[in-house]
Formats: structure tokens, sequence, C-alpha cells
């Protein structure tokens, strides 16, 4: 990886030297450098054509792009600018991607999610650890920025906005708010234990129920997503609220229903389940 880093800071570093003037020279000067802002393109790049762009990328040198990723090796830095590596499909680390970035002081680092607009300039091709030959377009970046992993590996396609409370014995469960995206659904509840016994909340006893089907949680990874956990066991006067994520569903769903089991130390009490029903217009 080392090696491969360093091969693209040199390839990079001369596409960025070389992009307004068409020049084949391999020095340039700061004012040389500036033009890249304004370097001719053959327009955007379409929807249907960011698939093909992996396998083909010279046939797509001079497009502007626009995607978003994760960095996945440490950034390298010279006197000319920055310049990252991204998988543009993090979630299968999948769609190895170069980015130039005219700006050697650009604060960025490994595991970084990244929005960029770009525009096409060649295509790497080198190996991997086993000796493969690998390819990856190399873009050169008109703007980019920090982003988190919502805005990057799955944006929100439609919010539905409830802040609904069930209170049962003093046990009271809010559902916030669910984010509908295209990779996965976020449940947002909030639990508040107003009752002298510890109360018990399991993320995996709660269903997201969609038509006749059954949707179960899915596993995340809080320090990754961002994505804050419901504590388990919560202590009188307490209040813990977090995410539940689920699969994604049709966005042209209009009832759905969440269906929460909580409990207490205090056994005397019988529970009924929290059902929320949820209508999304």
């Amino acid at each position: 990886m080392r090696k491969l880093m360093i091969l693209v800071s040199l390839i990079v570093a001369t596409v960025i030297l070389v992009a307004c003037g068409d020049s084949e020279s391999s020095s340039s000067n700061s004012k040389d450098t500036k033009k890249t802002e304004n370097v001719k393109t053959k327009g955007k790049l379409k929807e249907e054509d960011y698939e093909k762009l992996y396998s083909d990328p010279k046939k797509y040198k001079g497009y502007e792009l626009e995607i978003t990723g994760k960095v996945f090796a440490e950034p390298e830095q010279d006197e000319k600018g920055t310049y990252i590596q991204i998988w543009a499909d993090p979630e299968n680390a999948e769609k190895n991607t170069l980015i130039a970035i005219n700006d050697p002081k650009f604060k960025i680092k490994t595991d970084d999610y990244v929005k960029v607009e770009g525009v096409i300039k060649d295509e790497f091709e080198g190996e991997n650890a086993f000796g493969g030959t690998i390819t990856a377009p190399i873009v050169l970046a008109k703007n980019i920025e920090v982003v988190d992993y919502l805005t990057a590996v799955s944006p929100t396609l439609k919010e539905v906005e409830m802040d609904k409370e069930i209170n049962q014995y003093g046990i009271k469960v809010t559902l916030k708010k669910i984010e509908i995206a295209e990779n996965q659904t976020r449940v947002y509840i909030k639990i508040k234990n107003d009752t002298k016994e510890k109360a018990s909340f399991y993320p995996g006893s709660a269903k997201l129920i969609v038509g006749n089907k059954q949707l179960e949680e899915e596993y995340i990874d809080s320090e990754t997503t961002g994505l804050q956990e419901i504590q388990n066991e919560i202590l009188p006067s307490i209040e813990t609220e977090g995410v539940i994520v689920y699969p994604a569903i049709n966005l042209g769903e209009k009832q759905i229903k969440l269906n929460a089991e909580v409990s207490s130390e205090n056994y005397d009490l019988e529970f009924k389940s929290y059902i929320f029903d949820v209508s999304i217009d």
C-alpha cells in the first residue's frame, strides 16, 4: 500500500501540473497551478456512467463528477497538494478512486468521509499486494469537504417527524423521528425511566412492521457511523436515547408500525407493547 501511495502522489502531482495547459512539461509555477480551477471539461458524467467509470476510466477523461467516499489509506502531501485514496463505495470497500487536491495544507485523515466535485483526469494502473493489476480513476478535485457517515454512505431521502410518547407506569418511550435512506431505515427513540426500579430495553426486541413483513434490527458500529446507541439498562430517573437501524423500506410505503418492548424490575407491573403507528406522507 505504501508503494502504491508513492506512485499515486507522483502521478497525481503530474496531473495537477499539466491539467490546464495540456502541456507535457513536468514543471510548473503557481500561476499554472491556479489555472486548474478553470480547466475545460466535457460536461457532467451521466448517472448511468458512474458504474462504467471504474471498468474503463480513460474513456471518461475530462468529465465532471460528484462522488462521496471514505479515505482508506494515509493521505500524502507535498508542496503542491494533498493526495488521497477513497472507496467511492465504502460499504463494500469498492470503487478505488485517487483524488488530487490543490491544497498542500488540506486537513484530512484516514477513515474520514469526503464529498468531492472534480474532473476525471486520467487512469492509474498498478499492482495490488497479490500481484494483480488494478486500475482506478484519478480525479482533480475542484471542491472537497469532509462530511459525516450519513452524508457519505446513507443520506436521508425522506424524514418523518413524530415526537410521539407512550407512557406505561412511568416508563416513557418517545418515537422522535424516522429517516428513510436508500440502504437503511433509522428510528430515533428516547426512553425515560420515571420509576423507582430499573427498566430494561433491548433494541433487538423492537420490530419494524412494514405490510406483512417484520424487520429486525441491523448491527451498526456507533464509532464509525456516529449514531448513538440506546442503553439497555435504565436506572431510575435516567433518560437514554439513540437510533435503531433497520433494512431499507420502499419510499412508496404509506403506513408502517414500530413495536417495542420495555420491562421493569417491578414484576408486579404488566407492560403491553409500545406500539407506534407511523403515517408516511
